[in-house]
């Protein structure tokens, strides 16, 4: 019986598997949720050289271009945007089966959307509480508006607490809204033509409303003030310099007074506040603080 001639150069070479490293997905994903080389060198601990080192690296291993050039933003590619979702599912999965087998009870990384009012009074409290319980998991809660924050879903945040119009949106409803007209307790910008307004960046629900209700009205109007920043629209408010839409339970009626259809503004659509999540794979740290939420939100709602 004769043996098999040895492999020459022309014989096929077997076919190599590519390895993606799961410390380059994780600076890949840095980049993406942060917006840029810099500042996910920043949160890294590393050079700026070094992240871009290994966003080549990447591109080389996948051998496509991930994202946009030349790169004034970060934009990424198609191609790049499969990546992205594939790459959360891989961290999500490395950490869960890390936890498995250390015998960890819940790790790994959350981000959360939120609205203004839930970002900086309702959720600190309930996430001291939950990380608390598991020390191990990293929480981040970035505030935005709600155009944006559903945009932004599934890509950049695990779960969102976001406004909708009555009746819309998924998830589960955990609270509603009542905007109203606010101005100054002492002065009088909603006299004045064009009236003045202070707003939130393009993508907020009650802005929306409010330009809404204004073209409806024919009223004329300029933009005295727009923030992301929700104390700063409160105390152009108060101070006079304009109008603006808040929701009732969050107004300081020492400062600011309300705006009704007897001062010529009338009333504005309520608003749904849900608690949604991605609709992709989540670690279980993820699903954990879904359940908590809802169960304190539940609690807070029976409270008197």
């Amino acid at each position: 019986m004769k043996s098999a001639p040895p492999p020459t150069s022309a014989t096929p070479s077997p076919v190599r598997t590519r390895v993606i490293e799961h410390d380059l997905l994780r600076v890949f994903v840095a980049v993406v949720d942060y917006g840029g080389f810099t500042a996910a060198a920043s949160v890294l601990h590393r050079t700026q050289a070094a992240v871009s080192l290994q966003i080549k690296r990447l591109e080389e291993t996948v051998q496509v271009a991930l994202f946009q050039h030349p790169r004034r933003a970060v934009q990424l590619t198609p191609r790049g945007e499969l990546l992205l979702e594939y790459a959360r599912r891989m961290i999500s999965l490395n950490d869960e089966a890390l936890s498995a087998v250390r015998g960890d009870e819940v790790t790994g990384r959350i981000r959360i959307g939120a609205i203004n009012n839930y970002a900086s009074g309702i959720l600190p409290p309930l996430l001291a509480e939950f990380c608390g319980m598991y020390p191990e998991v990293q929480i981040e809660v970035h505030t935005g508006v709600a155009a944006e924050m559903e945009k932004r879903l599934g890509s950049t945040y695990d779960m969102t607490i976001n406004l909708h119009p009555p009746g819309q949106g998924e998830g589960v409803l955990i609270s509603t809204q009542e905007p109203i007209w606010i101005t100054s307790l002492h002065n009088s910008p909603h006299e004045r033509d064009p009236l003045p307004l202070a707003l939130l960046p393009n993508g907020s629900l009650f802005r929306r409303y409010a330009l809404q209700a204004l073209a409806q009205m024919g009223r004329s109007w300029h933009l005295a003030q727009e923030s992301t920043n929700i104390q700063a629209v409160e105390a152009a408010t108060a101070a006079g310099l304009a109008l603006t839409v808040f929701q009732r339970k969050s107004v300081d009626f020492n400062r600011l007074r309300e705006l009704t259809e007897a001062d010529g503004f009338p009333k504005l659509p309520g608003a749904d506040v849900r608690l949604e999540i991605a609709e992709r794979y989540l670690p279980r740290a993820a699903l954990q603080l879904r359940e908590f939420l809802l169960e304190r939100f539940a609690q807070q709602a029976k409270a008197p």
